[in-house]
């Protein structure tokens, strides 16, 4: 008899197996001899490899994983910066039919052509190249050596909301769970094609090829794929693999519902994801709501990315201090002197080209509105005023322009590189540039301040100050609140700001489960703080748990991940 999965399955006769990638869906061959593979990294660098090799099928229930691989062919123009087809992996709800889904992103690192004559032409693939030749990265960067069946989290049985228990998450357990895995390399931010060449490490020689950055067309694709023949209709159909009870392993087909007619999806992304939603959130809310029937309710979690901004900065400064919603992008303060962070998001001639240029790397063109990448509401509030630049500021998009409820946790000693550098300090990229003394340790020098870290510290005070401003005045203060946004009304908010030193959140048992803010004898959790914050209304319910605020102490449970770095 087949031990089939929690979901409350619909055998139908076998499907054609989506999971697989053997012959390529654009082109009449997978060989790197045929056109469509011809010009891709991949091919670049291995000539003789299969471009889009099938993963290897599980043969013993010991090789059977939670999530089964599904290959997005429905549009074979979109595709990985190698240029392999994107893949997301599914686990239907557990305990039965279900309308919820969870949709979630991981972090990781970035690249981007570079137009190195500042001419507009993104020629150089150097940067994507190099990061290539490191099997960790090249592994975010294409779907040929992703395997059929995966169990995801932060390591071994750690899944935080992603784990099929009713007992431990009752709540997320019943949610289609779908990952949309990591290949574009862009924070899922980009929609570019560029013809680039590089320089290979020796002995190699240099290479061209095309780099495909589509992290938002697959976000797209995604949810096409899952709305399937839309309301009403079915959605995803593919094939997994169950334990026969015999000792092998059957597959088994599966028919999912139409994401149209869902009551709930959540997206959560995690760290460089958790930034490219602040961008992307409201966009991919709209498509939802442009699918027929669709009236679903949509929230997002932003996992570790609610980093100091340099409109909280003029709280501090040391001849005018003002509010976390005064605007002010320059100023004086007595940990940084003299900043302007209105120059790091607005020039791209200063010390941080590379942010300003990685962006522009990723639109469609370089000439393109903000608004195809960034938040549309935000570039159409700032548009007539000549400061849209903000938008490229993902937490002024946060603080001011973000219509979908939202629940933000940040770890104030977040271990990160992007965080506290492990503990040296927190890096202000719109900070002066000079040559201090730990621009040894960074590695380059002019580099930006740092802000120490611990309690008490200057970046602790900031962090505490941004989310006690956020907490009075997104309500009443922001962009939304005060109309300058006429895009929607002000949603829903959640912080939830411990004091653990880790940098996984949502996909961690430790931080998701046993971690705990007290207030008092009254705790809370983040797997609590998240049910709550998906079962109240969309608008007018904005919760905090933050360590420091109220009496908030943090307990962090039996462990830290203070060696996560991704």
């Amino acid at each position: 008899m087949l031990q089939k999965p929690g979901y409350g399955w619909r055998l139908m006769s076998l499907i054609a197996l989506a999971t697989g990638g053997g012959a390529n869906a654009g082109g009449t061959g997978n060989t790197c001899s045929d056109s469509y593979w011809a010009a891709s990294l991949r091919c670049a660098v291995s000539p003789t490899a299969v471009p889009q090799p099938a993963p290897a099928l599980p043969v013993t229930p010991a090789q059977l994983r939670e999530f089964t691989r599904v290959t997005l062919n429905d549009d074979v123009n979109v595709r990985c910066l190698d240029g392999t087809r994107p893949v997301i992996y599914v686990d239907p709800a557990e305990g039965g039919p279900s309308a919820r889904w969870l949709i979630t992103m991981t972090g990781g690192g970035a690249c981007s052509a570079q137009d190195l004559d500042d001419n507009g032409s993104f020629e150089s693939g150097q940067e994507c190249a190099q990061l290539y030749a490191t099997p960790a990265e090249a592994d975010e960067m294409g779907s040929a050596g992703k395997p059929l069946m995966k169990t995801f989290g932060s390591g071994g049985s750690s899944e935080g909301l992603l784990k099929p228990n009713l007992v431990r998450n009752p709540v997320f357990a019943r949610f289609h769970r779908v990952r949309i895995e990591k290949c574009s390399y862009d924070r899922y931010n980009g929609r570019a094609t560029h013809a680039v060449t590089a320089q290979r490490p020796p002995p190699a020689a240099p290479i061209a090829y095309t780099l495909f950055q589509h992290g938002q067309l697959i976000v797209r694709l995604t949810l096409d794929t899952l709305r399937g023949s839309g309301a009403g209709g079915a959605g995803l159909q593919y094939t997994t693999y169950v334990d026969d009870g015999n000792g092998g392993v059957a597959a088994v087909p599966v028919s999912l519902p139409s994401i149209a007619d869902a009551d709930q999806v959540v997206f959560v992304g995690h760290s460089g994801a958790a930034h490219g939603l602040y961008h992307n959130i409201d966009r991919i809310a709209s498509q939802l709501r442009g699918y027929a029937g669709f009236d679903g309710d949509i929230r997002v979690i932003h996992d570790a990315n609610f980093l100091p901004t340099p409109e909280n900065e003029a709280a501090f400064d040391t001849l005018s201090p003002s509010g976390l919603f005064a605007h002010d992008y320059s100023g004086n303060s007595m940990a940084l002197g003299a900043y302007d962070g209105g120059d790091f998001f607005r020039d791209p001639s200063n010390d941080n080209e590379w942010y300003f240029e990685q962006y522009r790397a990723w639109f469609t063109s370089p000439a393109d509105s903000l608004a195809t990448v960034f938040d549309a509401s935000c570039v159409a509030a700032h548009q007539a005023g000549g400061d849209a630049w903000k938008c490229r500021d993902r937490l002024h998009v946060r603080l001011h322009h973000e219509t979908t409820p939202a629940l933000v946790r940040e770890d104030f000693r977040d271990p990160n590189a992007e965080h506290t550098q492990g503990g040296l300090g927190h890096a202000l990229p719109w900070g002066p540039y000079a040559a201090y003394s730990h621009c040894a340790a960074l590695g380059f020098s002019p580099c930006p301040p740092l802000l120490p870290v611990g309690p008490g510290s200057a970046h602790q005070q900031r962090l505490l100050t941004q989310a006690n401003a956020f907490l009075s005045g997104f309500a009443t203060q922001s962009e939304l609140a005060t109309g300058a946004d006429n895009s929607g009304l002000v949603p829903s908010s959640a912080l939830w700001m411990p004091d653990c030193r880790a940098h996984e959140g949502a996909y961690d048992d430790v931080q998701f489960y046993d971690s705990r803010l007290f207030i008092g004898t009254a705790g809370m959790t983040l797997r609590e703080l998240a049910q709550q914050f998906v079962a109240a209304p969309a608008m007018g319910s904005h919760m905090a748990w933050v360590d420091g605020r109220a009496a908030a102490v943090s307990e962090c449970g039996p462990r830290l991940f203070a060696d996560s770095f991704e």
